[in-house]
């Protein structure tokens, strides 16, 4: 398989600090990475046009949200991004999907045509669009070739949405990246719902859902989600979830049918 791995910048913002963007991407580039996800409070946005002459690295995307008050931001953002053409977005302006989001999409969609951008919607745990239903709806009512949908293994497992094949078939029309991570559903984690760890951590079985991916012939990237609440050394935690997804990689490329699940665990 050997699928191009992201990793996103979370894990470089830690309680100390954040590591600038030049270590960051020295980093994953000595580890083996093949790009990165920046988040859009970066200080540092200007570079992204450098970072695959740089260091070899894709910028796979950049991760924006979404709240009433801050159209003006991500429309500068989507009008103004350089060095990447992928924007991952969370919506949050309410407890559920509101018609401000869908004003911000119907006024940045025509935008990401013009520029060549790809808006991929973000289900996110504790936000207003938080499963992967929601984001299909979304996609079903815009019917634009520049809107799709990011899959987040963490968010989909900390939103207890189960049915993993059935939601996997759901939004596959749609489907532009996949994010993964290990996690633990956990008043300890994020927001009080699961832990974010890398990947050979968690209760979420990652193997299973690489497998069931690669049944549909996903051949795209994967991000690895990071946080400051997984502490330790950050290269060594990179190092970690790198080691891990490649030799899971390896298994599956082996024994496919090891991944498939009974009927009651799908």
């Amino acid at each position: 398989m050997n699928r191009p791995l992201h990793h996103m910048d979370f894990i470089f913002q830690t309680k100390l600090g954040t590591y600038p963007l030049a270590t960051q991407c020295e980093m994953l580039a000595e580890q083996g990475y093949q790009g990165l996800t920046v988040s859009a409070w970066s200080k540092e946005l200007y570079l992204l046009p450098e970072v695959k002459q740089q260091w070899g690295l894709d910028v796979g995307a950049l991760y924006l949200i979404y709240r009433e008050g801050l159209e003006g931001f991500v429309t500068r953002t989507v009008e103004s991004i350089e060095g990447c053409n992928s924007i991952e977005l969370a919506l949050h302006s309410g407890d559920q999907v509101q018609d401000a989001d869908r004003r911000l999409l119907e006024a940045i969609l025509p935008v990401c045509e013009r520029r060549g951008i790809d808006i991929a919607l973000y289900p996110h745990v504790r936000y207003g669009m938080q499963t992967t239903s929601e984001a299909v709806a979304l996609c079903q009512q815009f019917d634009h070739p520049n809107l799709g949908i990011v899959f987040n293994g963490y968010h989909w497992f900390g939103a207890q949405e189960q049915h993993l094949e059935r939601r996997l078939d759901a939004l596959w029309p749609w489907l532009r990246q996949v994010n993964i991570a290990g996690c633990r559903l956990s008043p300890l984690g994020w927001g009080g719902v699961a832990t974010i760890e890398p990947l050979d951590e968690g209760e979420m079985d990652n193997f299973v859902l690489l497998g069931a991916l690669e049944r549909r012939g996903y051949t795209g990237r994967y991000g690895v989600l990071g946080w400051e609440s997984m502490g330790g050394d950050v290269y060594g935690n990179l190092e970690r979830s790198r080691v891990a997804f490649r030799a899971m990689e390896r298994r599956l490329a082996a024994h496919p049918d090891w991944a498939v699940m009974t009927a009651q665990s799908s």
